[in-house]
């Protein structure tokens, strides 16, 4: 069980160091939320959630985000 996505963007570099930052600052990046994986690709972002009930909870700040910025993307989920 869990989430896995794949979010397609194309984005400035200013965006990507933006979108850097906010990684930086989430709980798992101190150890908090060990069964969740953010990372920039250079797609886009990878985000998957081992073992989670629920879907992860940025995804609709990420859109609204994304929608804001202008920027095109395409959210897939991963499911295997």
């Amino acid at each position: 069980m869990g989430f896995e996505f794949r979010i397609t963007a194309s984005l400035t570099q200013e965006q990507r160091q933006h979108i850097e930052q906010q990684l930086a600052a989430l709980p798992q990046a101190s150890g908090a939320m060990p069964d969740t994986d953010a990372r920039l690709t250079d797609a886009g972002l990878y985000i998957c959630q081992h073992l989670r009930p629920d879907p992860w909870h940025g995804l609709e700040a990420l859109r609204a985000w994304l929608d804001a910025q202008g920027v095109d993307y395409a959210v897939a989920e991963i499911d295997d």
